[in-house]
């Protein structure tokens, strides 16, 4: 059971591992993708950075993400590492669909002659 245990927290640090690697295309990347690599970056940052992009065209620099309202220098200096103005990331990759399977529990007759013990138990206490 440790084994597992050790098996899946080194399973989970190499997953956010990968994710937090990516190199992130600053002039291409979507909103999504912005928030999805890019620590520090939530919702309305990654919104902040398109909107910006789509008014001042390019970005020419990554230092200019600075002037993207939200993103002051603490957060520059985590994410500069992981910004590319012509390479990287530009969509979040899809995530597999998997189907589920709807459990659903028979009654056995124990099951049911306590529900209807209960039951009965119910209705003689009211009387």
């Amino acid at each position: 059971m440790k084994l597992k245990s050790i098996f899946f927290a080194v399973f989970l640090t190499l997953i956010s591992f990968s994710a937090s690697a990516e190199i992130v295309n600053l002039n291409k990347a979507n909103a999504s993708t912005l928030q999805h690599y890019l620590k520090g970056v939530g919702e309305v940052r990654a919104k902040n950075i398109v909107k910006y992009r789509q008014q001042n065209k390019k970005f020419k620099s990554v230092e200019e993400i600075q002037q993207v309202d939200g993103i002051g220098e603490a957060i520059y200096k985590n994410i500069k590492s992981k910004l590319s103005l012509t390479k990287g990331v530009t969509v979040v990759p899809e995530k597999k669909k998997t189907k589920t399977k709807k459990v659903v529990k028979k009654k056995t007759k124990a099951t049911s002659k306590k529900v209807s013990s209960k039951k009965a138990k119910k209705k003689s206490d009211k009387s």
